[in-house]
């Protein structure tokens, strides 16, 4: 018999997610009457688009309460130093409890006992006394890593990466490098600013996880320490350790979440079973959440398994029936592909281990090459991982004009596009950003890799459609992310092999935003230029008297809503010369403009973006009053459709191509998916008879005004391919 399937439990850590959607959403969204509602829409909007992805069987939500807790008896400066809490944020507290209530999700709290105590305890408690119940804590909150078991997970939906994360013990020590538990021990060395835990003061990153790879944690440090049995300690450190040995145990006190709260979890009382969603859509709509609206149908009928529980919704009045009941052509599209992502996901990429490991060599050797280089260029030593100490290096060390250069709350920024921006005339910069792509491919893929293959040497990434473009993501690892033109990413990208007399065929799409734009706009001048056959780059430099190069950045910045300013510095000139540029653009193509006019214009009406297959993107912060907040939506929204359906004709192509080779019974099956590429693998002996239907697969599976056209090419590994002419 198989195993019967866990019911999920959703354990939501409530002021960390309503802590980063303030964050994350415009502060300034607000209702008709003025009530500043931001941080709660970003809220329920991440809450909502968890339960549709994760479909939960129950969810709980712990909250902190007003007032100190055992920590600050431990240590009074706990948490001494964070800023006080906003006013503006401190006044959606209540309303978001109210969200939660109306949702009737159970609410968890504990006096003297923070929000992460209490989801330590219901985690303990569900996944030791119920053994019928999966855990998964929604959260941002690195604190709460502690917790990953086998049996309890954390899932993390906002980050840098701007990708989902669902953090298992194994996803733990690949991103940290050691054990969910050693976490505590980790902040027991390191400590905590944010939280003021002192740690060891002097023991950084590097040196902690050392101690933790040799001691496990501080316990068994200590006791080695005690005996002398102190080898690997360099006498620096171990001075520090001595001196600080208090510091060390109370901040692992600090740092450990209790898991014995006085909380008692019920799964009763947890189950989704919203037997009534009148009062939830009449707030709703009293909140003005109508983009969230679309929301709740999904997550409660799906989820709860209960017929028609918003048979409330009609009487809303600015909510279309029509539009409570929408389901979209993409959505249907989406089901159809999921078969082909898990075949894909099944079948993995093979890998070349030994390959990995030459190349981690080598990289490491570069790493100290480019670090050396850049202390050259400095004229000092300093920490090409620390951004203070790089700002410090490059602004005050240096001299580099600071005059442009945006400054934050710790200096000037020393981000990718000012890096770039600075290496057109300081080389150092240059360096620096060759450092950063080589460490990050290093410590993401090199390394992580090698671990991750199965006893095939195979690498099964996971695929997801669940992405506010419609556009297929891969994570565990992300694939997609491995850059295809620099030469390090092609070093990287030669790792990922045919098999034994198999041969890898790829096929892209040939300016595929181009043709969709064209097509959406119904511009006469774009579509004859396709239909021509002529090179679209080639055809924009001539009418506008510009290179080729230009014509090409030209193109795709109008598609992603770049200004004068952007343009300047993508193509490097003056801002003037730029918007001449942009104006010379619209005057040849002026349906496009008008086009692009129109989506801004439906989507500042109707609060949200649709593509040719009815995927909608919501853009609440079209409507924002920060300059900044508002003009980032009109250029996301004005490209969405030509991306969405740029994402709908691919997994369209991948239905179909899959389903035409296995009518055909041949044995080359769908690998990789990266935007608007595929990857097969297949016997040598099929490419002649691959191509062609690969071809005609992704060219007539949708008739648009313009031509498509595609590219292939095969290999034996993904760096080096030669192209298959017709």
């Amino acid at each position: 018999m198989s195993e019967k399937p866990k019911k999920r439990l959703l354990v939501v850590d409530g002021n960390g997610l309503l802590y980063r959607a303030y964050h994350a959403f415009p502060k300034e969204l607000s209702t008709p009457s003025g009530e500043i509602v931001g941080a709660v829409y970003g809220f329920t909007r991440i809450l909502l688009s968890t339960i549709k992805t994760l479909k939960p069987y129950s969810v709980a939500v712990a909250f902190d309460l007003k007032g100190g807790t055992f920590r600050n008896e431990l240590a009074p400066s706990y948490k001494a130093t964070r800023q006080k809490m906003p006013e503006d944020l401190a006044g959606q507290i209540e309303r978001t409890h109210e969200i939660v209530e109306k949702l009737e999700f159970p609410i968890y709290t504990a006096v003297n006992y923070e929000a992460d105590d209490v989801i330590g305890t219901i985690a303990l408690q569900a996944s030791t006394e119920h053994p019928d119940i999966e855990v998964v804590i929604l959260t941002g909150d690195q604190d709460i890593l502690q917790l990953v078991t086998e049996h309890v997970h954390v899932y993390s939906p906002v980050n840098a990466a701007k990708v989902p994360i669902m953090f298992t013990p194994e996803k733990v020590r690949e991103k940290y490098g050691f054990d969910p538990l050693q976490m505590i021990e980790y902040k027991a060395l390191r400590g905590d600013p944010s939280d003021n835990i002192p740690g060891v003061p002097g023991i950084g990153e590097v040196t902690a996880k050392q101690l933790l790879a040799e001691f496990h944690d501080i316990e068994n440090l200590y006791k080695a320490v005690e005996k002398g049995e102190i080898d690997g300690i360099k006498a620096g450190v171990l001075a520090k350790l001595k001196e600080h040995k208090d510091s060390a145990f109370l901040s692992h006190k600090l740092a450990t979440i209790v898991t014995d709260a006085p909380v008692t979890f019920d799964p009763d009382k947890c189950k989704m079973e919203l037997a009534d969603a009148s009062e939830l859509i009449a707030l709703f709509k009293k909140l003005n959440f109508k983009s969230l609206m679309n929301d709740l149908p999904v997550s409660h009928r799906l989820l709860s398994h209960a017929s028609d529980v918003f048979s409330g919704e009609a009487e809303v009045e600015e909510a279309k029936p029509e539009e409570e009941e929408y389901e979209s052509e993409s959505q249907e599209i989406d089901k159809r592909l999921m078969p082909v992502l898990r075949e894909m996901e099944k079948l993995g990429a093979k890998t070349d281990v030994g390959y990995l490991k030459e190349l981690e060599v080598e990289f490491t050797k570069d790493i100290e090459g480019f670090k050396g280089k850049l202390h050259d260029l400095a004229g000092e030593e300093f920490n090409p991982d620390s951004p203070q100490q790089i700002a410090h290096t490059f602004y005050e060390t240096l001299g580099i004009p600071t005059k442009n250069i945006r400054k934050g709350k710790s200096g000037y920024t020393t981000d990718a596009a000012t890096m770039a921006e600075l290496s057109k005339e300081y080389p150092i910069a240059q360096v620096l950003l060759n450092y950063r792509e080589l460490t990050k491919l290093q410590g993401t893929y090199v390394k992580p890799l090698q671990g991750m293959v199965d006893e095939n040497s195979r690498i099964h990434t996971s695929y997801d459609t669940e992405t506010a473009t419609g556009r297929i993501s891969s994570k565990d690892p992300n694939l997609q992310n491995i850059p295809v033109r620099s030469e390090q990413g092609k070093r990287l990208r030669k790792a990922l092999i045919a098999d034994k007399d198999k041969v890898l065929i790829a096929a892209d799409y040939s300016q595929l935003e181009l043709r969709i734009a064209a097509h959406l706009s119904g511009d006469p001048v774009m579509i004859q230029a396709f239909k021509s056959g002529r090179d679209f780059h080639t055809e924009t430099a001539e009418r506008m008297g510009v290179d080729r190069r230009v014509a090409k950045i030209i193109n795709f910045s109008i598609l992603f809503g770049k200004g004068a300013y952007g343009l300047a510095w993508e193509i490097g000139t003056n801002v003037a010369e730029a918007k001449q540029y942009l104006a010379q653009y619209f005057e040849t193509y002026s349906v496009l403009r008008t086009y692009l006019d129109k989506v801004q214009a439906d989507a500042r009406e109707k609060g949200y973006a649709e593509t040719l297959y009815g995927r909608r993107r919501y853009f609440p912060e079209i409507m924002s009053s920060n300059f900044h907040q508002r003009a980032a939506a009109e250029r996301e929204a004005m490209n969405m459709p030509i991306q969405g359906t740029e994402a709908d004709i691919l997994k369209l192509a991948m239905i179909e191509l899959a389903d035409r080779l296995k009518k055909e019974k041949l044995k080359t099956q769908l690998l990789l998916t990266v935007h608007d590429e595929l990857v097969l693998e297949g016997p040598v002996e099929e490419q002649e008879k691959v191509v062609p239907i690969m071809r005609e697969a992704m060219t007539t599976v949708v008739k648009l005004d313009v031509p498509l056209e595609v590219t292939a090419k095969a290999g034996t590994n993904w760096a080096e391919m030669e192209e298959i002419k017709d």
